[in-house]
């Protein structure tokens, strides 16, 4: 069981502002162990990292790698050189797919999804435009935002190169079959990416149980600093492609005509890496394996459990996504009859410091599939409690009324 009063200390932000904050799909706050990291780099150390052979110059390489070093082990990857540090998931999933352009010869069909987010859709769609190489398909989802396995198999042939999509949708929650996905890909020898900055920061994940060959996350949505992103991806598959952006530390030798890249994975990590945050991840990591993934993943998931039973009893709201006894990552996303999302989420911010999310999500194609405008989406993590639960609840009483929404009781 997690203690959330004894967590919430570590975060002032919670102690200098009266919020309840249900946005954590978009980002988490930060913890004291996390921003002390983040000041000891510039307080201590400061200085970059492989270049200087002076000793403090070794030292902060020595940190800095010792993070990488926690990320392998926290995603279960067989070596730190698996583990390419980016700005975020965005740039992840960019990253791989500009390389792909440049370094795959043979297939051409490239599978995402309806629900994905729009950083996985468009790195693989201005990839594949124009280019006589390369299709991007496209599989569908339900009209519960699940996706549909028979489309994905119709869809799924020995022309497939890549399947790309999201371990947990970041509308519907939905947990998507990956094990089933993974086998079939590789059935077909295609490459299965995995977006999983919603899954990464509430569940366990082990790369001995999930047979990805790549995999996306970011740090801010699970404690750690913004500007930091991760690609993890099989040594052997790195080590054939190219890398996408060129400047320092990425190759080992210049001359006029030939270039030399480095090894893997300094080779995608053009120019001064971003050291702090790199250090303060490896703090983040300390702190979630602290409390542990399971414990993490059940709290959340009574929170997600209550919000669903609580909302399903309230008239004239619909909830989106799987039902009570199906897998849901740590989101609820919901419509109120009569409102819409963005006017319910002011007025749950002006009359009572609740911060929800509202709109599209960065996944129009989903919201389209299912025939919707825009939602409103709350979304859990360690520091909220079921008596936040009880006044979003309340609230989400208040704001109706005050929106000319009758609320039968």
């Amino acid at each position: 069981m997690i203690d959330v009063e004894d967590v919430k200390k570590d975060f002032p932000v919670l102690e200098n502002r009266d919020i309840i904050y249900l946005d954590n799909a978009a980002t988490t706050f930060t913890p004291l162990p996390v921003t002390r990291a983040l000041m000891e780099y510039y307080n201590k150390f400061g200085t970059s990292v492989h270049r200087g052979i002076y000793q403090l110059a070794n030292q902060t390489t020595e940190k800095f790698e010792g993070s990488r070093a926690k990320v392998a082990d926290f995603i279960g990857a067989n070596s730190s050189r698996e583990i390419v540090f980016t700005r975020n998931s965005t740039e992840a999933l960019n990253l791989l797919a500009y390389s792909f352009h440049l370094w795959a010869e043979k297939k051409g069909e490239i599978l995402v999804t309806q629900m994905d987010h729009h950083s996985n859709i468009l790195s693989w769609r201005i990839m594949t435009s124009g280019s006589p190489k390369f299709q991007l398909k496209q599989v569908s989802v339900k009209s519960s935002g699940r996706l549909d396995l028979k489309d994905f198999k119709k869809k799924l042939s020995s022309d497939t190169a890549v399947v790309a999509l999201p371990g947990i949708s970041n509308v519907v929650g939905a947990v998507n079959p990956i094990k089933q996905v993974i086998k079939l890909s590789h059935e077909v020898d295609a490459l299965v990416v995995l977006d999983g900055a919603q899954w990464l920061p509430h569940r366990p994940f082990d790369l001995t149980d999930y047979d990805v060959d790549f995999l996306a996350f970011s740090a801010h949505k699970m404690l750690g600093p913004t500007g930091l992103g991760v690609l993890y991806g099989r040594e052997g598959l790195l080590r054939q492609m190219p890398p996408p952006f060129g400047g320092g530390e990425m190759v080992r030798t210049v001359t006029e005509h030939e270039i030399k890249w480095n090894d893997i994975p300094q080779k995608f990590e053009a120019g001064t890496p971003p050291i702090a945050q790199v250090i303060a991840f490896g703090a983040a990591l300390e702190y979630l394996d602290n409390l542990g993934m399971q414990e993490i993943s059940d709290h959340v998931d009574s929170l997600t459990g209550k919000t669903i039973s609580r909302l399903s009893k309230m008239p004239g709201t619909e909830i989106y996504g799987p039902g009570e006894n199906k897998p849901r990552g740590g989101l609820v996303s919901f419509n109120v009859e009569g409102v819409h999302p963005h006017d319910l989420a002011a007025a749950l911010d002006s009359l009572d410091n609740i911060a929800i999310r509202a709109g599209l999500h960065c996944a129009q194609p989903l919201h389209q599939a299912m025939g919707l405008n825009a939602t409103a989406r709350v979304s859990f993590y360690i520091y909220n409690n079921m008596a936040e639960i009880d006044e979003f609840i309340h609230a989400l009483r208040e704001a109706k009324e005050i929106l000319g929404v009758q609320d039968e009781r």
